[in-house]
């Protein structure tokens, strides 16, 4: 005759997979924390100020390179969001 109760065993390898499952989560959330605090350093630019004017010079330099083909599209992307970047808007 069938108790209908579940055996220990069985009782413990559910309990087993439920914390197993709950070490994974907290681990993916610490994961999660972790990335978000790198998200949130600030970046820090110490480096020499160019003024607009200058920016804009290189910015016509640099498309006149990559216009004459001395550079690819990914390169002349890059350099212009950097030259972009430093910017003053007033």
């Amino acid at each position: 005759m069938a108790t209908g109760r579940s055996s220990f065993a069985k009782r413990q390898r559910d309990m087993a997979k439920k914390a197993k499952a709950a070490a994974k989560r907290e681990r993916k959330h610490d994961r999660e924390d972790d990335e978000d605090i790198e998200d949130e350093e600030e970046i820090v630019d110490d480096g020499p100020k160019m003024s607009n004017d200058q920016i804009m010079q290189r910015m016509a330099d640099l498309q006149g390179r990559y216009d004459d083909g001395q550079m690819d599209l990914d390169t002349f992307d890059e350099e212009r969001s950097s030259l972009m970047a430093q910017m003053v808007i007033d």
